[in-house]
């Protein structure tokens, strides 16, 4: 909620996403501060341990001392410092989901096409939490999965990833009638993890947390991305191929 808001939907009647029943989209909202969005990128990517050394390593523009695994974010973040003024309002203005019709502007597809999906893992996370409706994250592993399952080309581009995960999507949510209302609620993570606010890292003392997991109507990408994504030490598959095959 720091970093998003849920804003009526504006597309036209015939848009396909009105076909699911779609009355709301989130959004980056306007003025968001990169300060700001650096911790939402690390509280929802990067292990907790890591978080105080990149946002020292940013504020010093060195490197040197992060260990392997989250010197990619480090660099991802510190590139988009400095398009941030230009990305943000790009985003904060695009009030759109997967599912619309006019789902990828000609600035973002620009963006998009530049960006193999083999490349660092925390591009696709970075367009996750600027455009969170639309652009879908992975890991190493969960990309393996969704490459295959859904016969998308090694090679590919992030418009084309994405145009692809669009397709295959709308094709099983036509086939099992499912909502975007219904879309929106199946990540439910009290049912794992009871929430516990003294687990919210690098907390602001402004902000009032709440006591559950709101809201109960996700972003799009986290949910189509829990489709594949399996944490570490969990013995329950999370495929939306197993899902919605029953």
């Amino acid at each position: 909620m720091e970093l998003w808001e849920y804003v009526p939907c504006t597309c036209e009647e015939t848009c396909t996403c009105k076909k699911f029943g779609c009355t709301h989209h989130w959004k980056l909202k306007k003025d968001v501060h990169f300060d700001n969005f650096v911790v939402g990128f690390l509280r929802t990517f990067v292990d907790r341990s890591e978080h105080l050394n990149i946002i020292m390593a940013i504020d010093r523009q060195d490197p040197t001392y992060l260990n392997l695994r989250v010197k990619d974010a480090y660099w991802t973040l510190q590139k988009l410092e400095q398009e941030w003024t230009l990305l943000s309002v790009k985003a904060a203005e695009h009030n759109k989901t997967l599912f619309c019709d006019g789902w990828a502007d000609d600035f973002f597809r620009n963006c998009w096409e530049k960006f193999k999906v083999q490349n660092s893992v925390y591009l696709a996370k970075q367009y996750c939490l600027l455009i969170p409706d639309i652009c879908v994250p992975y890991d190493t592993e969960s990309r393996k999965k969704m490459l295959k399952h859904l016969k998308i080309e090694s090679n590919a581009n992030y418009f084309e990833f994405l145009s692809k995960v669009r397709e295959k999507f709308l094709e099983s949510m036509i086939a099992h009638q499912l909502t975007l209302r219904l879309i929106r609620s199946l990540d439910s993570p009290e049912k794992h993890l009871p929430f516990n606010r003294r687990l919210i890292s690098l907390p602001r003392c402004e902000m009032d947390y709440g006591t559950g997991y709101l809201p109960k109507e996700h972003q799009i990408s986290f949910i189509l991305d829990k489709c594949y994504y399996q944490p570490k030490g969990s013995s329950k598959s999370s495929s939306m191929k197993e899902k919605t095959s029953r």
